[in-house]
This record gives C-alpha cells, sequence and structure tokens, in this order.
C-alpha cells in the first residue's frame, strides 16, 4: 500500500480494484518497477518536545493521487514540507526523495536541492502570488528555474514561456484574467493561477498543502475537480492535505491518515469508514468530515 516499513502504531491497510491509468492501476497500491514520485523512509521531525512526525515511512507511486488528512498538529503538513525540502528533518531521520532525487536525509538538505526540485510543484494555503504584478506575469514565474538568472531578474521572458503560460492559464479556465494583477484576484482565482505556475515549471509532481482551506465551498470545488483533472488527464502526482475528509474520498483514490505524527491509516479512500474516522479524528471526526460543506 506504499508503505513498507513498520511504523510504531498499527497502521490499517487495505486495496480495491479501480480502472488502469498512468502505469498503475488506481487504487491497488502495489509495487511497480518505476521510480516513486515520493519515497520518505523513517522520517523524524522534533520540536522542542513535541515529535511532530514519527518514524514515518512513506511511497507514492508516479500517477497517484493522494491525500495526507489527520487533526491539527497531526504531522500532514510538516511531512509535505519536509518531502519538498522546504524544512530540514532531525538528524536522526532517514531519506526522502522525489522522483529519484535525493531532497534530504539525516537533517541535512541535498546540495542539489534547487535542481531537484526543478519538476516538483508546491501550491501554498496562502497562493504565494506576487500581488503586484499581472496573473499571466505571475505563472511565467514558473519558468524561472530552467531560464538564465539575468532574464528572470530583468523579466524577459522568452515567447516559448510566454505562450505556455497563456496555454496554462486556459487550461485552468484563467485565460481572460491574464492581465488582472493578482493582489485583484479571489481566493479561487489566485489558486488556480498558482497551479497553471506549476504546470509552466514543468511539474510531474505536486505537492499541495492545505490547498482549499482559505476558499469558499464552490471554489474549493473547482481547485480539487482541477488537480482531478490534471491527475488523470495528464498523470500529474498530486499530494494534497486536506482537513475536509469527503473532499479526500470525493477526489482521491488513496488515503493516507497521521495522528500525533504517526501514519495510522493508508489504504483507498473509501475504506474509512465511521468507525477509523472516530479513531483517527476522535471528538473531532464530524467537523473533519462536513468540513467541506456549507
Amino acid at each position: 500500500c506504499g508503505v513498507g516499513e513498520k511504523h510504531a502504531a498499527p497502521v490499517t491497510k487495505v486495496s480495491c480494484d479501480c480502472a488502469t491509468r498512468a502505469g498503475r492501476t488506481r487504487g491497488v497500491f502495489k509495487m511497480t518497477d518505476a521510480v516513486p514520485a515520493l519515497k520518505a523512509e523513517n522520517v523524524r521531525m522534533t520540536f522542542g518536545e513535541t515529535r511532530a512526525l514519527d518514524d514515518v515511512s512513506l511511497a507514492v507511486e508516479p500517477g497517484e493521487m493522494v491525500a495526507l488528512i489527520g487533526p491539527s498538529g497531526s504531522g500532514k503538513s510538516t511531512l509535505l514540507r519536509v518531502a519538498a525540502a522546504l524544512q530540514p528533518a532531525d538528524n536522526t531521520s532517514g531519506p526522502v526523495a522525489v522522483l529519484g532525487h535525493t531532497m534530504q536525509s539525516r537533517g541535512r538538505i541535498a546540495s542539489r536541492v534547487r535542481k531537484n526540485r526543478a519538476r516538483l510543484g508546491f501550491i501554498f494555503q496562502q497562493f504565494n502570488l506576487v500581488g503586484r504584478l499581472s496573473l499571466f506575469g505571475n505563472v511565467m514565474l514558473g519558468a524561472l528555474g530552467r531560464l538564465p538568472v539575468w532574464r528572470g531578474a530583468l523579466g524577459m521572458f522568452p515567447n516559448s514561456v510566454k505562450q505556455a503560460a497563456m496555454d496554462a492559464l486556459e487550461r485552468v479556465g484563467m485565460e481572460e484574467f491574464a492581465a488582472r494583477r493578482a493582489s485583484n484576484l479571489s481566493g479561487g482565482q489566485q489558486q488556480r493561477g498558482a497551479i497553471a505556475r506549476a504546470l509552466v515549471q514543468g511539474a510531474e509532481v505536486l505537492f499541495a498543502d492545505e490547498p482549499i482551506a482559505s476558499l469558499d465551498p464552490v471554489s474549493a470545488r473547482k481547485v480539487m475537480e482541477l488537480l482531478r483533472e490534471l491527475n488523470q488527464s495528464d498523470g500529474l502526482t498530486v499530494v494534497v492535505t486536506l482537513h475536509q475528509v469527503d473532499y479526500a474520498q470525493r477526489y482521491c483514490d488513496r488515503t493516507v491518515a497521521l495522528n500525533k505524527g504517526r501514519i495510522v491509516y493508508d489504504g483507498p479512500s473509501n475504506g474509512l469508514d465511521r468507525e477509523k474516522l472516530i479513531e483517527i479524528y476522535g471528538p473531532e471526526f464530524e467537523t473533519a468530515f462536513y468540513g467541506g460543506e456549507e
């Protein structure tokens, strides 16, 4: 089920049968010959006296769409940030690799991490667009990693990047807002712009950290539908942290649940029954399940 190592707490793992896509069987989490999109081994992360990640091991195959769920403070966002090497783990932590490239190990960020991030997009809860720039200008920034520094500094983007930016905006349904300042866009529009920026980057793996937490239900559904469509049509690997369990069940084939820094469930999203959710969330269960609805 993608987690092959032992955990400090029991992990419920189940499989199901779905359609085949992107070189794997959707919903059947088996090992393949492909390099994992994400592989984390015995990851540990401590904040003071709190163990945010407690020997977490996780493998995500190319083409999967995986939800990370759990109560506040369970470690789901920390796991995503450690996997992207945005935050160093403990010096006793095992390695983390994306598409076969090491991001960090034993608390040390890989020296080639900038190059290793080239095919990894990261979507933040607060969008991280430059408010004074147009949406078009923000989306073109996705190409900075493969352009000479001077071009990026002067804003001299080649025509190929401009065309890629417009194509990406069209793909996410935002082409009519290309000239609008990012600060004048709604939250849902900014988040779709952030996804377009990741497309221009050429991301093969997309980490989305609570991308709908600040959005109204309609905008949240549009963003999740877009991520799902990119996953299904393009084979884009998506790992998304969510507070709303119903969205995980609706849009993600596989769900990984964390509690107190440990993985306590790894399997098909439709395997999350009421008993398992109460075990994961306790008194927060109903809020977590119905949080995505008006």
